[in-house]
């Protein structure tokens, strides 16, 4: 009965299948080893029948004995307790599957003929979890199956070379130089530029205006965003709330801002300029001369010390700097006996402003809606067949050819008509569509490519307008140091309080879990450098715009 009624039930209709033999209990009618037979079929994907509790409870046993035989069976696993709990999606186990049947499960993933590297990946990550625990040597065999996968792919012709480099050549009249060399990315940084300006200000700036780590509203370039993902790149990564994602276009920034950091050290030293002195002058002499900020202590490692102790050291100093920022903003000055009472560990997403109306975002609804119809590459009102593929984007073709409303389909007109009613796009005199108010839609795609909007950082036209659409409810603004994404870049390289799949650094060097290679010790202290410099240019801009606002 069941083999044949599941045949004629066509596939978009499987869920209301299933949903029919659990509300009318026809589940009671069928036998075990009928229904162990329908699981073992290579089409049938079992995981739709776990969505109706009463159907697994009647075939309890049989389908604990598929999961563990079932190679596949841990993607239920991490799908039921890492996306189905974010998506507020059920998955119903069976009640007799244990903690080691789950062991079991995983490590036959683990061991399987074609593992998901991502699945591997999220295996590894995974988070505390009271009804799903993977203990540390699964997470073990599972990194090490994720490495061999991984070697699979970039060996011989199977992956595709790209990668990084930085040069400084000392004949170049350029300071900085761009470029590709097919798809690795080049950085040419003239060494001449830097001997003729060896100054701390000009040093500092050169992480802006040469090594780009920060565009010119002060917001880091280095963190990920939603639009640099591709189409096809979204299916394969893990995307998850516990996971941070990291995508092509992210390694590529990473990649690039780590080898600009370590070279820029080894530039700096061989003039005899320590980067650990420039941070040190910033908050103990520039702060105070600028602004009048006093009392900053930090003190950096020194030279003497090994690549594993200038990390065990640079660690504290980073929370050091955030509390006596945030002493600071609450009582206008640092009192060093303070900060030696307290205790507690600072959060990134604790770290407040003392500007306000300090950063924009979008709330969502209206914004959502004509951000996707103007500069998504996934909209459907920018095709038209006489242009055939030639922009990527609603906004692209509008602002490079002259098109009416009749040019386009039905099902496009009720979309760009959309746009014309809530005063994006108007029809001019002779019936040629444009932009209602340029400069709105300037924001809206800042907001919609950058995710957040610097307020300060904008000219006063531009701020004009964004307070109108805070008024009309489409931005809202927030007072921190770092943006949300800026916030969530730091989570990711020290703890695991929010991303499982965090570098975690701060733990591994605090609890002891760090290993005995001096390579990684060097690249783990120049993420920690990295990371300082990032702090430093977030104050100097706040207090330049404070400055500036008095």
């Amino acid at each position: 009965f069941l083999t044949c009624q599941k045949q004629e039930v066509d596939i978009i209709y499987k869920e209301d299948f299933w949903e029919l033999i659990d509300r009318y209990n026809i589940y009671k009618h069928i036998e075990n080893v009928e229904f162990g037979n329908l699981l073992k079929e290579s089409n049938f994907h079992y995981s739709v029948i776990l969505k109706y509790k009463r159907t697994v409870d009647n075939f309890d046993e049989v389908l604990r004995d598929h999961m563990l035989q079932d190679s596949k069976g841990a993607e239920i696993l991490l799908h039921k307790y890492i996306y189905n709990s974010e998506k507020g999606d059920i998955t119903f186990l069976p009640n007799s599957l244990t903690d080691n049947d789950k062991d079991i499960i995983v490590l036959n993933y683990i061991e399987s003929e074609r593992p998901n590297i991502n699945h591997l990946e999220m295996i590894v990550n995974f988070p505390s979890n009271n009804e799903l625990k993977i203990g540390d040597r699964l997470k073990l065999k599972a990194r090490r199956r994720y490495k061999e996968e991984i070697d699979k792919i970039f060996d011989g012709k199977n992956g595709i070379e790209t990668g990084v480099t930085i040069k400084y050549p000392a004949d170049q009249e350029e300071a900085v130089i761009y470029s590709r060399n097919g798809l690795i990315s080049e950085c040419s940084v003239s060494r001449s530029w830097i001997e003729d300006n060896l100054d701390f200000n000009t040093l500092w700036n050169n992480f802006i205006y040469i090594f780009e780590f920060f565009d010119l509203q002060m917001r880091l370039n280095l963190v990920n965003l939603s639009n640099e993902i591709g189409t096809f790149e979204r299916i394969l990564i893990t995307r998850s709330q516990h996971f941070y994602n990291i995508s092509s276009a992210f390694r590529h920034k990473d990649m690039m801002a780590t080898i600009q950091m370590q070279s820029y050290v080894q530039v700096l030293n061989s003039y005899h300029v320590r980067i650990e002195d420039m941070i040190e002058w910033f908050f103990m002499e520039y702060l105070s001369k600028e602004f009048g900020i006093s009392n900053f202590i930090v003190k950096m490692p020194t030279d003497a010390s090994s690549e594993f102790e200038k990390c065990r050291a640079i660690l504290p100093e980073i929370d050091r700097i955030l509390k006596q920022y945030n002493l600071y903003l609450e009582d206008g000055m640092i009192d060093q006996e303070l900060l030696q009472v307290s205790s507690s560990h600072t959060f990134f997403k604790d770290c407040n402003s003392c500007i306000e109306k300090k950063y924009v975002y979008p709330v969502q609804g209206i914004f959502d809606i004509a951000s996707n119809l103007l500069f998504s590459d996934q909209s459907t009102i920018f095709y038209l067949p006489r242009l055939g593929e030639k922009y990527d984007n609603f906004y692209q073709l509008l602002s490079n050819e002259r098109v009416k409303l009749n040019d386009f389909q039905e099902y496009q007109i009720n979309r760009i008509e959309w746009l014309i009613n809530n005063q994006l796009v108007e029809e001019d005199k002779n019936g040629y569509l444009r932009f209602t108010n340029p400069v709105r839609i300037n924001l809206i795609a800042d907001m919609y490519y950058n995710e957040v909007i610097s307020y300060w950082n904008c000219t006063p036209k531009l701020r004009d307008e964004i307070d109108i659409l805070i008024n009309e409810n489409v931005f809202f603004t927030v007072n921190k140091l770092f943006t949300k994404n800026e916030q969530d870049y730091f989570d990711y390289h020290l703890n695991k309080s929010k991303f499982s799949n965090s570098l975690d650094l701060r733990n591994s060097y605090l609890h002891g879990t760090q290993t005995n290679d001096d390579e990684l010790h060097r690249l783990n202290y120049s993420i920690f450098l990295k990371l300082i410099v990032i702090i430093i240019v977030k104050i100097n801009d706040e207090a330049c715009i404070r400055s500036i606002n008095r």
